[in-house]
């Protein structure tokens, strides 16, 4: 249920850099397992190293602020004046990382070898990543984020026409889930799809800029540079992705069909003549409520945050400032979608939603306060430039757990508390989560292998490689107007680029998580039976193991030391029942 729920990530150069992250650091715990302070610098290029990074902190972190304040007044107002002070703010960083001598002293330092000490050379690493962006013409990089910053204001304030009447996106979601009739269906999806035709001409240009810039750096393309960045082999990445594909294909088809079959019955229309509109989602990226069993009632008479305040407590996690610094419900020019971001990290972390009592807007603030706590909980003896997520796997992959519980039986039956007569519910709704994770894993390879296709030639019919993945990958038959460019409709593809794999990657983290709490804190077979509602155990293994490290380590060795094994599919195939 990842719809529009995304991290923010600050723009440094192309939207990938030191700052991809805004994260805080309040933990009351020490995490006595990892060493988070440097130790005194030993070596000559150490004495250097320590020199140039606090030269480099002390002009990052206020420029780094400043941004994160102006991006929250542009999500929250959608004002001219707000996005205009987001681009100016982000103008600098791309400035500060496009200082060429800072640069070569990192480079130089960084094949040196001479930076031993492991938090220093973590600390050099994320600073060449940073700064490597940058090496490319300023210009280019003030374009790019230019066109990434009027994208942003056209989807913040889009709101579709339905019989004559301006919506919101909540609106046409509640149309799609609800509706039977088909005309119905097709106008709500119709309004929302429609942004893409404002967008597209922009991701055109702005796909050409970005390649540009990634073939100036040496790269062939910006879908493998923006890869490198975050420690991810392009080629590795595409070999893991057909490995799922074989993974998912069977239970996947069998899973559709059976859809297929419910929606032309609720549709009164044949299985062959299902369109995308006809699966209750704009994207078709998450399970259709079967009839007869309304999963929304599940959530409607609920308070959400006061269960997300519950829930995160019994974690030990309090989350009351997070929440009160939030912004959690709709209004005029606010971004309709849904982030956590950090403005200092350190403890003002802040939530975006747009909540409504539903199946929807519960695993979304569910979700997003999951970034919160992780990010809540990263050690304060780390450096500043270590006070970060691991990765936007680990961190999308915690905060897609937690999202995923409020399916889970144990969940509404321990948080949402729900009456007895009502229980045929959670049954449902687990059945619903294990085909969402099925689901959603197909609508990755979509999102992924566009991206992957649209850099490597981005003059090609991109509305035609769209629609032909999403036929081959979702199962699902084209509109009739195949130049509709659903692709650009997608905000992820324009404002977060090469950044959708973190949530198939981070789904793969999060199912190995869970199976090693639930076997070795829990003593349970069955990581699905348990959403850890009351296990401060839990909780203190998340503070001391996942979160604590913050970005100590790369996501690979994070992922070996908090469970003691590299990534792998297994835990993810286990609960998809496969």
């Amino acid at each position: 249920m990842l719809v529009h729920r995304m991290r923010r990530f600050i723009a440094v150069a192309v939207a990938v850099c030191l700052c991809a992250f805004s994260v805080p650091s309040c933990s009351q715990t020490k995490h006595r397992s990892h060493a988070m302070k440097a130790a005194a610098p030993q070596t000559p290029a150490e004495v250097e190293f320590v020199s140039l990074c606090d030269g480099y902190e002390s002009r990052f972190k206020p420029l780094f602020m400043t941004s994160a304040k102006a991006w929250w007044e542009a999500s929250t107002t959608g004002s001219d004046a707000a996005f205009q002070s987001k681009q100016a703010a982000e103008n600098k960083l791309v400035e500060l990382h496009a200082d060429k001598t800072t640069f070569g002293k990192i480079k130089t330092l960084r094949e040196g070898g001479g930076v031993k000490d492991p938090v220093m050379a973590r600390q050099l690493d994320v600073m060449y990543r940073a700064f490597l962006p940058g090496q490319a013409d300023p210009e280019l990089q003030k374009r790019i984020i230019g066109i990434q910053n009027e994208c942003e204001q056209i989807f913040n304030t889009h709101r579709g026409m339905v019989k004559g009447q301006e919506v919101t996106e909540n609106d046409i979601r509640k149309i799609l889930g609800e509706t039977k009739d088909s005309t119905e269906a097709r106008e709500a999806w119709t309004a929302y799809i429609e942004v893409g035709r404002k967008i597209e001409p922009k991701l055109r240009e702005a796909a050409r800029l970005r390649n540009e810039l990634a073939r100036k750096l040496g790269y062939p393309n910006f879908f493998v540079m923006q890869l490198a960045l975050q420690e991810i082999d392009d080629k590795e990445l595409i070999s893991l992705f057909d490995d799922l594909d074989r993974l998912t294909s069977s239970a996947f088809a069998k899973v559709k069909a059976e859809i297929d079959t419910a929606r032309a019955a609720k549709f009164g229309v044949p299985v062959d003549q299902l369109k995308p509109w006809h699966f209750g989602d704009l994207f078709f990226q998450e399970a259709p409520q079967s009839e007869g069993a309304n999963l929304d009632s599940i959530y409607q008479d609920a308070d959400l945050l006061a269960l997300t305040r519950d829930y995160y407590q019994s974690l030990d996690m309090p989350v009351e400032g997070i929440l009160a610094r939030s912004d959690m419900y709709e209004k005029k020019g606010k971004s309709p979608h849904a982030f956590c971001t950090n403005i200092d990290r350190d403890q003002d972390i802040r939530v975006l939603c747009n909540l409504k009592q539903n199946l929807y807007w519960a695993d979304t603030v569910i979700h997003e306060v999951g970034h919160a706590v992780y990010e809540q909980y990263i050690d304060n003896d780390l450096p500043f430039l270590l006070r970060e997520p691991s990765h936007p796997i680990t961190t999308e992959g915690m905060a897609m757990m937690f999202g995923a519980f409020v399916k889970s039986d144990d969940f509404i039956n321990r948080v949402r508390k729900l009456p007895a007569e009502q229980r045929d519910l959670a049954a449902a709704a687990t059945k619903s989560k294990q085909a969402e994770r099925l689901i959603f894993s197909r609508w990755t390879q979509v999102m992924v292998r566009f991206e992957h296709g649209m850099y490597s030639n981005p003059d090609q019919d991109l509305a035609k490689l769209w629609w032909d993945l999403k036929k081959k990958y979702q199962l699902l038959n084209p509109p009739e107007d195949m130049s509709l460019p659903g692709y650009a409709a997608k905000v992820h593809v324009v404002t977060v680029p090469v950044y959708y794999h973190s949530y198939m990657l981070g789904d793969l983290f999060a199912c190995q998580v869970q199976d090693y709490m639930a076997k070795n804190i829990l003593k349970m077979d069955d990581p699905s039976a348990t959403c850890f509602y009351g296990s401060k155990e839990a909780g203190q293994y998340m503070k001391d193991e996942v979160f604590g490290p913050g970005n100590l380590y790369s996501w690979n060795e994070l992922t070996r030391r908090c469970t003691g094994s590299p990534l792998n599919p297994k835990a993810f195939a286990k609960q998809c029942g496969m």
